[in-house]
């Protein structure tokens, strides 16, 4: 059976259990602060993935005595350590979907790496407020919990239509440098013939970091 791959990694901005739910045959990989963020939990890791420079030493001889996998990487590289961390479960693992925990916030330039990352595998992010995946052509039933839903072209769509959703659309052709679908509410399905499209749930951020939980909620229907 291919495994569900949770993916756990930095800015460290989010709350692990206001948004995760454990499912049978999932695959926990921590990834630099983020797994920090799972040993302070004291959640199961079957990979763990970094240069650690922020990880208690300590931590990481109990992951050894434990027989956990480690992947240990050089500070200095051409790529991120997320980067890293997806291009190898892609070509090394066989699963149904991987499902990255944080990726979001933080710095922007980090961030926009993290959304090239959407351009090139099959992945999801998630944080306390955002929900993030991408659509290829076809019918999508979606169902989530936050505020908001919008929706951009990652490539040219065709014939896009909104149907059950706040502000609904008929065979709209969405360039990549349309944003008319920003802040749409509710539910719904979406249909178009041609491209790929981002979509972003989301809330308005609490200042106060005080996050609702959507942990036995959250599900993309069409998965």
């Amino acid at each position: 059976m291919s495994k569900k791959i949770k993916l756990f990694c930095g800015p460290s901005n989010y709350h692990i259990d206001k948004i995760y739910f454990e499912e049978a045959d999932e695959f926990i990989v921590g990834v630099d602060s983020g797994l920090k963020l799972l040993l302070e939990k004291g959640m199961a890791i079957d990979l763990a993935i970094g240069d650690f420079d922020s990880i208690d030493p300590s931590w990481i001889s109990e992951l050894k005595q434990k027989h956990i996998e480690i992947i240990r990487l050089e500070p200095q590289k051409n790529m991120t350590d997320l980067a890293f961390a997806v291009d190898y479960l892609y070509n090394h693992m066989e699963y149904s979907r991987i499902e990255i925990y944080g990726g979001i916030g933080g710095r922007v330039d980090h961030f926009l790496a993290n959304l090239n990352l959407l351009k090139r595998y099959e992945l999801s992010f998630r944080d306390d407020n955002h929900w993030i995946f991408v659509l290829k052509k076809g019918k999508h039933p979606i169902q989530h919990f936050h505020r908001y839903i919008s929706f951009f072209a990652l490539e040219d769509c065709y014939n896009l239509s909104l149907q059950g959703f706040k502000y609904e659309l008929n065979n709209y052709f969405l360039g990549i440098s349309d944003s008319l679908c920003v802040s749409n509410e509710g539910s719904g399905t979406v249909d178009f013939s041609k491209g790929r499209l981002l979509v972003v749930t989301s809330d308005d951020v609490n200042p106060f970091n005080e996050a609702p939980s959507y942990s036995s909620q959250l599900r993309h229907v069409s998965e």
